[in-house]
């Protein structure tokens, strides 16, 4: 898992970490998860130098209904079983809502992936976010 720490509130976490944070409420056309949630730490900035804040990028998550969205794309949407880092039901990690939130938004720690079960995340957040070369022909 790569590694990385961020002081304060968020002491001592690295990715593959899952935790519970306050989200900010915002305008979201109710597509963006708001308010206390467990969300999977998927990057620390301070990793590559030192930043201005002291943030965590997080991939948040929220309850399986099994819903034919997140059938149609497991690479988007990445399960965790219930039980697993403590979750009281299955769960899915919201890949496209991956966000950057303040370490004093972090309000309890629940537990670490085992490698397998964060390589779906991280190998989808890689996916997600290289570079595709564009075809200039």
């Amino acid at each position: 898992m790569p590694e990385g720490t961020i002081s304060g509130e968020g002491e001592g976490l690295v990715a593959g970490e899952v935790i519970s944070a306050l989200f900010p409420e915002h305008v979201t056309g109710e597509h963006e998860q708001q308010v206390l949630r467990p969300a999977v730490v998927v990057g620390i900035p301070g990793s590559l130098g030192e930043p201005r804040f002291e943030v965590l990028a997080v991939v948040p998550m929220t309850t399986d209904r099994g819903n034919a969205w997140s059938r149609r794309s497991p690479a988007l949407y990445p399960r965790l079983a219930r039980g697993t880092v403590r979750l009281r039901s299955p769960s899915i990690c919201l890949l496209d809502q991956v966000r950057a939130i303040g370490a004093e938004r972090v309000r309890g720690y629940r537990g670490t992936l085992t490698a397998d079960q964060y390589h779906p995340i991280h190998a989808g957040l890689r996916r997600m976010m290289s570079h595709a070369e564009i075809d200039a022909g």
